[in-house]
C-alpha cells in the first residue's frame, strides 16, 4: 500500500518537510473530501498515550478508502512503455513515407510510358518499364510492412486506452482515496505531535526514530513508524481481505 506519509506536509512539531509522491491518479469530477462538513483544522487539544494509540472509527474508515484505491489502482490493466508506442508511431511514418515515395514513382513512371512520345526513346522506354516492374514488387512488401507497423501501433494505443477508459471508470474510488490519504497524513501529524509532546513517550518513538535535531529527515521517519504501527492495528481489528 503506498502509505499517506509520503504526501508533502509540513511537520507542526519539527517544522522541517518530507518530500512526496503520490501514485494514485484522480479523476475529472470531484469528490467529497474524506470529512465533509468538518472544519479543516481541529483545536489541538492535550491527548493521553492511551488516546494516541486508540484509533477512532473515522480514521479505520479513512485507511479502508485508501486501501481500496490502491487495489483498484493495481487492477488497471498495464500501460505499454512510453518510449515503445513512440518508437512504433515512428516506424509507421517510415513506413507509410516509403510506401507513398514508391507509389509516386509508379504513377511517375505510368504516365511517361502512356505518352506517345515514350516510342521515340526505345531504350529509354525499356529501362522505364524495367524500374516499374521492380517498384511494383517494391510497393507489395512497403504496403505490407506499413500494414504491420499500424497493427503494432494500434495495438499498443488500444492497450494504452484500456488502461484510461478503467481508471476514468474508477474515478470516484482514486478520488476517495487521495482525499482520504490526505486527511491521513493530517491525522498522522497530530498523532507525532501528540506523540512527541508526552512525558512518558513510547518506546519505539523515543528511541526508534531519533529526534528532529539530531535525525535527518525526522518526519518522513516519524510518519513511517506511525504509519506502520497504524496499520499494523488496523490489521488486526479487521483483517485486510475482509475489509
Amino acid at each position: 500500500m503506498a502509505d499517506p506519509r509520503n504526501t508533502s506536509a509540513q511537520c507542526r512539531n519539527c517544522g522541517c518537510d518530507a518530500d512526496a509522491t503520490l501514485d494514485v491518479p484522480t479523476g475529472h469530477v470531484a469528490v467529497p473530501a474524506a470529512r465533509t462538513g468538518e472544519s479543516e483544522s481541529l483545536p489541538s487539544l492535550a491527548r493521553t498515550r492511551l488516546e494516541l494509540d486508540e484509533m477512532g472509527d473515522e480514521e479505520a474508515w479513512l485507511w479502508r478508502l485508501v486501501d481500496e484505491a490502491d487495489r483498484v489502482f493495481a487492477a488497471a490493466p498495464e500501460p505499454p512503455p512510453a518510449d515503445r508506442l513512440t518508437e512504433a508511431e515512428r516506424q509507421l511514418a517510415l513506413a507509410t513515407t516509403f510506401e507513398e515515395r514508391i507509389q509516386m514513382q509508379i504513377r511517375a513512371a505510368q504516365t511517361a510510358l502512356a505518352s506517345p512520345l515514350s516510342w521515340l526513346r526505345p531504350s529509354h522506354r525499356a529501362a522505364v518499364v524495367r524500374q516499374l516492374k521492380r517498384d511494383r514488387a517494391t510497393a507489395v512488401i512497403a504496403a505490407v510492412q506499413r500494414r504491420r507497423a499500424a497493427e503494432v501501433r494500434d495495438r499498443l494505443r488500444s492497450a494504452t486506452g484500456r488502461r484510461t477508459a478503467y481508471l476514468a471508470e474508477h474515478h470516484v474510488t482514486l478520488a476517495a482515496g487521495r482525499n482520504a490519504r490526505s486527511e491521513l497524513v493530517k491525522v498522522i501529524d497530530d498523532l507525532i505531535e501528540g506523540y512527541a509532546s508526552l512525558t512518558d513517550q513510547p518506546v519505539w518513538f523515543r528511541f526508534g526514530i531519533g529526534s528532529p535535531a539530531t535525525t535527518p529527515d525526522w518526519l518522513t521517519a516519524a510518519r513511517q513508524a506511525v504509519a506502520k504501527r497504524r496499520r499494523s492495528q488496523l490489521d488486526e481489528i479487521i483483517p485486510r481481505e475482509l475489509a
